[in-house]
Formats: C-alpha cells, sequence, structure tokens
C-alpha cells in the first residue's frame, strides 16, 4: 500500500523536472476553485472519498442513466460492493455502502464494451479515476486497467481499492517500476511527463465527467499522449459520459478539440451525454454540433450545456442519437441489445443493500440527508 508520506515525498521529487506550464495545467482547478478538499494528511481522512459527489443519485442513475441493470451485472455489482464494504469496514471502521456510484460505473462500463465489442486482452485507461468504482469493476471483471488522477486524495483512494481487489496485485508506478503484464497500473500525474514518449499500450481511454473539469492544457496533453499510446492498437477509442463541469470550455469546444486532435467523433448519445470517438477518419460531427448550437438558439445558456441534464433535457429530443462507421454502429447495436434484456427490479437491489444490515450512508449522503428539507428517499 502507498502511504500518504511516500506519495507526497514522491510528488515533490516527481515535479522538480515539471514546467512551470505543466504543474499549472495538472491542477485539479474545479475542485480548488469551489473548495472541494483534495489532499488528506491522515489515513483515516480517506473514508470520505469512497463515495463522493453522487448524494441522492441511487434511483435517477438506476433508472434514466442505466435504465435498470441485468442480472450478470447485478452479480458483478454485488461482487465488488461486497469487496468495497469489506475494505471500507476492515480499514476504516465505516460501515456505509457505495451505491449511486456503482450504478453510474456499470453504465461507464457498458460503454467501454459497446465501443470495443470485447475487452478481452485490451488494455482500459482511465483519466480522473475518481473514487475508483469503475475501476474496481472493471478489475473485479477480470480487464486490463490503468488510471491516473491529479488529486493526491483521488489517487490514494483508488490505491488501497486497487489493492485490495487485485490482491496486492496493482503496479503502483509512484514508488515501482513499470510492469506491462500486471493488471492494474496505476500512474501518478508527473510520471505522465517521463512516459510522453514512451507511453504504455492502451485501447480505449475513457474519462467521465472531468473532461471540462481540466484547463485546456491539461486535455490537449492528455490528446497527444493517448494518441501516442494507441499507436500499436487497432481499436484507438476514446469514450465519456458527460463532460463535467464547465470551466473554461463548452461540450462544443471539447467536441471540436477532440476532431482537432485527429479523434473523430463516431457516437453520441443527445440525452445521456455519451460518446464515443476514434482515430479513423469518419465523423458525426457536424451533426452533433448542429443539434447542440440549436439548444442555443432556444434559450439554452451556453454555460448550462454541462452534463446534459434534467435541466435542459426536456429541450431534447431522447431519439437524438447520432453514429457513424464500425465503431458506431457497434455501440448503437449494443446499447439496443442491453436496452430490450430483462432488468433487475430495482427494489431487488435495495434488498440487496438491506442484507448488509449497514448504516447505508456515506458521509457525503449524512451531510445532503441532514440539509436538505425533503423526506428521506434512497440514494
Amino acid at each position: 500500500m502507498l502511504s500518504i508520506e511516500d506519495y507526497n515525498s514522491k510528488e515533490i521529487d516527481g515535479r522538480i523536472k515539471l514546467s512551470n506550464r505543466f504543474i499549472r495545467a495538472f491542477r485539479p482547478k474545479l475542485f480548488e476553485n469551489g473548495g472541494f478538499p483534495t489532499t488528506v494528511q491522515k489515513e483515516e481522512e480517506l473514508v470520505r472519498y469512497i463515495d463522493s459527489m453522487h448524494a441522492y443519485s441511487f434511483e435517477s442513475h438506476y433508472n434514466d442513466l442505466c435504465g435498470g441493470i441485468t442480472e450478470k451485472e447485478f452479480s458483478l455489482l454485488k461482487k465488488t460492493t461486497n469487496d468495497i464494504h469489506d475494505m471500507t469496514t476492515r480499514k476504516y471502521n465505516a460501515d456505509f455502502l457505495v451505491k449511486a456510484p456503482m450504478i453510474a460505473s456499470i453504465c461507464e462500463k457498458r460503454i467501454i464494451e459497446a465501443a470495443l465489442g470485447s475487452t478481452d486482452e485490451k488494455r482500459i485507461f482511465e483519466i480522473g479515476g475518481g473514487s475508483g468504482t469503475l475501476g474496481c469493476l472493471l478489475l473485479e471483471d477480470n480487464i486490463k486497467y490503468s488510471a491516473t488522477d491529479v488529486t493526491q486524495a483521488f489517487y490514494l483512494i483508488q490505491n488501497r481499492l486497487f489493492d485490495y481487489i487485485t490482491n496486492g496485485d496493482i503496479n503502483e508506478l509512484v514508488n515501482q517500476d513499470l510492469n506491462i503484464n500486471s493488471k492494474c497500473i496505476h500512474l501518478p500525474y508527473w510520471k505522465l511527463w517521463e512516459m510522453r514518449e514512451n507511453p504504455i499500450d492502451i485501447d480505449l481511454v475513457v474519462s467521465n465527467h472531468a473532461l471540462l473539469e481540466m484547463s485546456p492544457n491539461s486535455l490537449r496533453f492528455y490528446l497527444n499522449f493517448c494518441k501516442n499510446a494507441m499507436g500499436n492498437s487497432k481499436d484507438g477509442l476514446f469514450v465519456f459520459q458527460g463532460g463535467g463541469w464547465r470551466i473554461d470550455q463548452t461540450l462544443i469546444d471539447l467536441i471540436e478539440l477532440f476532431d482537432e486532435y485527429g479523434f473523430y467523433l463516431k457516437y453520441f448519445d443527445h440525452s445521456k451525454e455519451i460518446a464515443g470517438f476514434s482515430l479513423k477518419e469518419g465523423s458525426v460531427k457536424k451533426e452533433v454540433l448542429l443539434a447542440l448550437k440549436e439548444l442555443l438558439i432556444n434559450g439554452v445558456d451556453k454555460e448550462k450545456i454541462y452534463a446534459l441534464g434534467s435541466h435542459i433535457n426536456s429541450r431534447l429530443n431522447s431519439s437524438q442519437i447520432f453514429y457513424c462507421g464500425d465503431v458506431g454502429d457497434r455501440m448503437n447495436s449494443a446499447f439496443h441489445k442491453i436496452s430490450t434484456e430483462n432488468k433487475v427490479d430495482i427494489e431487488c437491489v435495495k434488498k440487496y443493500y438491506d442484507s448488509f444490515y449497514a448504516k447505508n450512508d456515506s458521509p457525503d449522503d449524512e451531510f445532503a440527508e441532514y440539509i436538505s428539507c425533503k423526506k428521506k428517499i434512497m440514494r
């Protein structure tokens, strides 16, 4: 396990050879602007980051984002939830469950599988893994996974979770040499610069609710880095669900930037803001940007084009799904297929949660519940 002290020390050493522009670009800008805590000093503080920023989202994620989950997904959810709960209880003596983030991560896992067709022998690289739930799901499903994050606290909780899920088989590059055969490779942001000319081989990049929260220069770096890292792949894909909160750029700017760096938009779902890009030519960018710009004409502020949430979904046509080429066809077919499969009733999932006899509230959920004037609801 990576200690807090070791991370801090290695970060100081790693930044010595970095430029001021790189360091500035790789600050967690949105978090810092909003006062969100990104660092810890004591191990016990990390429990706050296991379930963060998803308060009151369980039912909306389950019904609206996922449209329910299949029996196979439910089995994986139970396995992963149980492992995270075991780690949380043993290490932090904190008796709560990760619920809403796990449902969101099931949707994100679907996107990865839809884009690739098969994840066998493919390596996924996640930018901004946050609380680590998507990584945990992928690792539990024996998928090769790599991740990076710029925040000390989230990086450290990822380290603990991935270490637990893989029974210690995590290649932690803060204090280890690269092992390309490892199922789980964890990369601190300062190592990305060192590896820029010789990165690890990856097949698909995923980054959810993070891209618009980065500085533009950070995003440009990632696009170049990932393009290089996917040079040996037959796939070369980049997907996301949700661009994140706008800081310097809009969703329109984001799509334009992907195109500028040679990533062609193959799939875009308006209502869920699911996007799939490929390094192979052919794009639906023109049609998607026209549809987004129509929102502006109809009175939606540019600043509000965030994750296309409920505040503007009423203005969208849910059937506005754009796709082209093999990747777009594959994603569209995969999502259609899963929409027709039998789903587990949400009450069965709640019953599973109840079987833990846990307090069932994360620190974020407890606070959100306390300040709410509404009746307590399932999160």
